[in-house]
């Protein structure tokens, strides 16, 4: 407990361990000795709040330096003392989370570095399709327009046959293109992020029936190729879903560029469905997809939400920095 100051009044065992003090350290003690600066300015601004009756989102989480240098990460929620009606400080639980914020932060970088490994094989994989495979198929299905225009001497038959391989072997072709550009567009890295959205809302129109326009705000914010990739893959995968699960016969994109964040806005008049539990729970209820897309999120430093309702369609709305 401490006053409205921040002189801390007093303290139980656990949280004088955790601190890293003596019992006379703390009595003669304020809690902005052991803040960073960051944590000092969000503790003022929840003091101001509470003292205020403005909503605050509790438990917070704060960074304690301690007189050895070391940090300690805490989770708080606090509550204001009152005397006779009157608050002259705040009471404070604390939860010492520094264990689990490290693990977090070494399971994020893990992920980033497996999803940067996904990338560079997808573009690898792309890059072998365009080069080799989808070059042997254009050589084929020349090849087989040429035999088909030099046919003297051929059956019906055997003409209609090649005519037959030659349309099967150019759609071949044209699916193994589809294919390579979605692994990795070559507008992605060409042109950026705008255009390879435009390039897919485009693809989505044409090759599933989903009407799909896409709609710019803002000025474009030049983004790192990491959060280009990500947000693209992003919206992506949320087009999937729109056609191969939604029913719906239009989706919207809209990209809003704001200071320094990036807002997309990715709406469907589909079926939708019914919400339960939190974000962090989709794995659990078999949305792999709306899960693979909160992780890049979350990699990016962002926050993603989900709004549905059955049948008033859906909309995926993600704000990263940058």
């Amino acid at each position: 407990m401490h006053d409205l100051n921040g002189n801390f009044i007093n303290a139980n065992k656990a949280a004088i361990n955790m601190i890293g003090i003596s019992w006379e350290e703390l009595y003669n003690g304020n809690a902005k000795d052991y803040l960073s600066k960051e944590s000092l300015e969000l503790a003022h601004n929840i003091r101001k709040k509470m003292l205020n009756n403005e909503p605050v989102d509790q438990p917070y989480e704060q960074r304690v330096v301690r007189r050895d240098g070391t940090e300690v990460y805490i989770q708080l929620s606090t509550s204001i003392i009152y005397d006779k009606g009157k608050p002259v400080g705040f009471q404070n639980i604390a939860r010492n989370i520094t264990e689990q914020k490290k693990m977090n932060e070494n399971l994020r970088f893990y992920l980033q570095q497996a999803t940067r490994a996904q990338e560079e094989e997808r573009k690898r994989i792309s890059h072998e399709l365009h080069d080799d495979t989808v070059q042997a198929l254009v050589v084929l299905s020349r090849q087989l327009d040429a035999l088909t225009s030099a046919s003297n001497g051929m059956t019906e038959e055997s003409k209609k046959r090649i005519e037959e391989l030659w349309q099967q072997t150019d759609s071949i072709l044209q699916g193994v293109r589809r294919l390579s550009q979605d692994l990795r567009p070559a507008a992605i890295d060409r042109l950026g992020l705008l255009p390879a959205v435009r390039w897919l809302a485009e693809e989505v129109t044409k090759y599933s029936g989903v009407a799909t326009n896409v709609q710019i705000i803002g000025k474009e914010h030049r983004l790192s190729e990491e959060a280009a990739i990500a947000l693209f893959r992003i919206i992506q995968e949320a087009l999937r879903n729109v056609w191969r699960h939604s029913g719906a016969t239009s989706a919207k994109i809209m990209v809003e560029f704001i200071e320094n964040r990036t807002k997309i806005t990715i709406h469907d008049n589909g079926k939708g469905f019914k919400l339960t539990g939190k974000i962090g729970d989709l794995a659990k209820q078999s949305k792999l997809g709306l899960a693979g897309m909160q992780e890049r999120v979350q990699l990016l430093g962002g926050k993603m939400d989900v709004q549905s309702e059955p049948g008033k369609g859906t909309t995926i709305t993600v704000d990263v920095p940058g």
